[in-house]
């Protein structure tokens, strides 16, 4: 009885162990516990590709297996975990990629990440990674799935990405494991940076390959040197390493005196020919003294102050001769050295004229230059003159246009200017040019200028040739005088060999007076002096004397004279005849004749001699003449002497003058019984204060009643 009823309860307990063991497997329990766990195994393994399917114990692997590693390594996974009794392979692979290519690339806020990615979790990893580096830019994902990646990929992948940020365009493709970089850098900083990540390398067993990062676009694209004369600083953008560095050579060697501070930035956009240009600016600045160069994209801005007159004339020849290609001057200030002494000069020959000196510009060199052309031609001017400043403070141009109009007045010669200081030498081109070069030196200059020294000469004249005519009181000078000294010699001698006249001088200026010329105006002079009527003409070496002498005697006695008297060298003619008397007059109107004689000159003795001067012998002539035309009428010649030296002394020498004064009228013609000579003491002499002491008086007896 209790055995079969121990057997029935253990009957019972088995039927309820395999009804709730049913009722288990019948439910799944079992089937989703081996499947979560071999789920859980995988992910932990790094497997999240693969998933599993349980039934019963047996378990089924599916998915798509970035390799045939990755496929091996699911399956022995699954096989480690409690209750799985069997593991069925299902899954298939990735297509392999070969070579395996991934790229990303950015344009602006856009990212497009493509190419081939070894799982989905990779692609949400990468895709991850890109939006930490760029957090506002919108994603595109266009990545598939490809076995074949290196095991390089991820850390290949987030350096790329990181390198993509800095660029505000660009693509990062990474081949295998050679990582290329190309694009246009965000700014200056994120160029440097760019470099720097580069410099330091990418992952290991990640190779760098092709890289063309662009710096940051700078529009405009400018850059600079400025020089103070203490340091040359270069500012602004440079398209590379190269050319930055380039540059920078440039300017140590080209200012090697002075530090080089170097603000400059990389950036792209630069124009064709940049570094070209850019050299050619700091070689420019090295001609001044400090100045500055701006090229913005290729148009040049350049100011300063040139080192030297040299300096100052290659910048200019180099700024309209050799400027790179394309580029062009948009501004010159360039200011020229300063010069002491400052200084210009012409020089006229028979080969032209030549131009040297200073001006302070080239618009005043082309306007003295288009001066020049005026006076003299466009093809006999040779420009020499150099620009520099430090021109005096004066009317420079007017002074140089006021100088080549001189200069045109001259044959051969030279005009100077200096500070405020004119100088002229040479020899004028005709004689009125001479007149006008004296009548412009002796008046106040324009310009400010003063004449500090002229040695002009008159043109050479053949023949040459003078002649005083005498005629009704009026004496005229025509023909040449070789120099202003010589002229006015002439002209003095004149008014006191012909006292009382008027002496009209129309004399010219020559060159080419023979030797002894004034000499030989002297004696047609004294010759005249003795004319009533006529003229002296001088034609190189030969005088030639014609007129009416005042009396017969007279005549031959001039005519002996002025060919004794001809200097060495000169040939002498005259012909002198005797001019006809004048109508008598009265005793009366003698007197006022005579008076009128004498009033036009005195009568004049050599010293202290009883000598008459040969300048007086014309006056003694015209009054011998008046005497001739009152005959019957006497005349006392009154010598006058002066209180100096003894009372007798006096007496006699008057007495003697008297006689002689007695003797050379009577040789004229005038009878002596009509004449007496007479000697005044001093006392008589000093009785009209204004009347010379020594004096010859001619005093006409008029009869009682007139």
């Amino acid at each position: 009885m209790t055995s079969w009823r121990r057997w029935l309860r253990l009957g019972l307990l088995s039927t309820i162990l395999v009804a709730v063991l049913a009722f288990v497997v019948g439910s799944g329990w079992v089937e989703r516990d081996i499947a979560g766990r071999v789920a859980g195994r995988l992910a932990a393994e790094g497997q999240t590709w693969a998933s599993v399917a349980v039934i019963g114990r047996d378990a089924t692997i599916t998915g798509t297996a970035p390799s045939t590693e990755s496929e091996a390594a699911a399956i022995a996974v699954a096989q480690t975990v409690d209750g799985v009794r069997n593991v069925k392979d299902a899954t298939d692979l990735l297509p392999s990629a070969s070579p395996y290519v991934w790229s990303a690339r950015r344009a602006g806020r856009v990212l497009t990440v493509l190419g081939d990615v070894p799982s989905e979790s990779m692609r949400n990893s990468v895709l991850a990674e890109a939006r930490r580096a760029l957090p506002d830019a919108e994603i595109h994902d266009e990545m598939r799935l490809a076995r074949g990646a290196s095991t390089a990929f991820n850390a290949a992948t987030g350096f790329a990405l990181a390198q993509l940020a800095d660029l505000s365009e660009g693509t990062v493709t990474l081949t295998d494991e050679t990582l290329a970089l190309s694009g246009v850098a965000a700014s200056s900083t994120a160029y440097a940076a760019a470099h720097t990540a580069l410099q330091s390398g990418p992952p290991s067993a990640v190779v760098l390959g092709p890289v063309d990062i662009l710096p940051a676009r700078a529009d405009p694209f400018v850059w600079s040197a400025n020089f103070d004369g203490k340091q040359l600083v270069l500012a602004g953008f440079v398209p590379n390493d190269v050319v930055h560095e380039t540059l920078v050579a440039a300017a140590k060697a080209t200012l090697s005196r002075v530090p080089v501070v170097d603000n400059t930035n990389i950036a792209s956009g630069e124009p064709d020919g940049f570094a070209e240009a850019a050299s050619f600016a700091i070689s420019t600045l090295g001609r001044m003294n400090q100045g500055g160069v701006t090229l913005d994209g290729l148009n040049l801005d350049i100011a300063g102050v040139a080192r030297t007159v040299d300096d100052y004339e290659a910048i200019l020849d180099g700024l309209g001769n050799d400027l790179p290609p394309g580029v062009k001057v948009v501004s010159n200030a360039i200011e020229p050295a300063a010069v002491s002494p400052y200084g210009w000069k012409a020089t006229k020959n028979a080969g032209g004229v030549t131009l040297t000196g200073y001006v302070p510009s080239p618009a005043m060199r082309d306007d003295m230059m288009t001066a020049a052309k005026a006076f003299f031609g466009t093809s006999a001017v040779a420009d020499r003159v150099r620009i520099a400043s430090g021109e005096p403070k004066m009317d420079w141009l007017g002074a140089i246009r006021f100088a080549l109009l001189e200069l045109s007045k001259l044959g051969e010669g030279s005009v100077a200017l200096g500070d405020h200081s004119f100088d002229i030498a040479g020899e004028a081109a005709t004689p009125d040019a001479f007149s006008d070069l004296l009548a412009a030196n002796d008046h106040t200059l324009p310009a400010g200028l003063q004449l500090a020294s002229a040695d002009i000469h008159p043109p050479s004249i053949s023949p040459y040739r003078f002649v005083a005519t005498a005629s009704g009181g009026t004496v005229t000078l025509e023909g040449y005088a070789p120099s202003t000294a010589d002229r006015q010699a002439i002209v003095d001698l004149a008014n006191r060999k012909f006292a009382g006249g008027q002496v009209v001088n129309k004399l010219a200026y020559a060159g080419g007076a023979p030797a002894g010329f004034t000499d030989a105006v002297k004696v047609g002079f004294q010759a005249m002096t003795r004319l009533a009527g006529g003229h002296v003409e001088i034609v190189d070496d030969k005088i030639a004397v014609k007129g009416l002498a005042y009396d017969e005697a007279a005549a031959p006695e001039i005519a002996g004279a002025v060919q004794d008297g001809a200097p060495a060298g000169f040939s002498a003619t005259a012909d002198v005849s005797t001019r006809q008397d004048d109508q008598p007059v009265d005793a009366v109107r003698c007197r006022d004749l005579i008076e009128a004689v004498v009033a036009r000159g005195s009568i004049q003795f050599d010293g202290n001699r009883a000598e008459i001067g040969t300048d007086s012998y014309g006056l003694l002539d015209q009054v011998a003449a008046t005497l001739a035309r009152c005959p019957d009428a006497r005349i006392e010649v009154g010598a006058h002497s002066d209180a100096q030296g003894s009372a007798a002394r006096n007496r006699d020498l008057s007495q003697s003058r008297a006689e002689a004064v007695v003797d050379y009228l009577v040789d004229a013609g005038v009878k002596r019984e009509r004449l007496t000579a007479v000697s005044y003491a001093a006392a008589k002499a000093g009785a009209a204060a204004k009347t010379p002491a020594r004096r010859i008086e001619f005093t006409v007896a008029i009869p009682d009643g007139g």
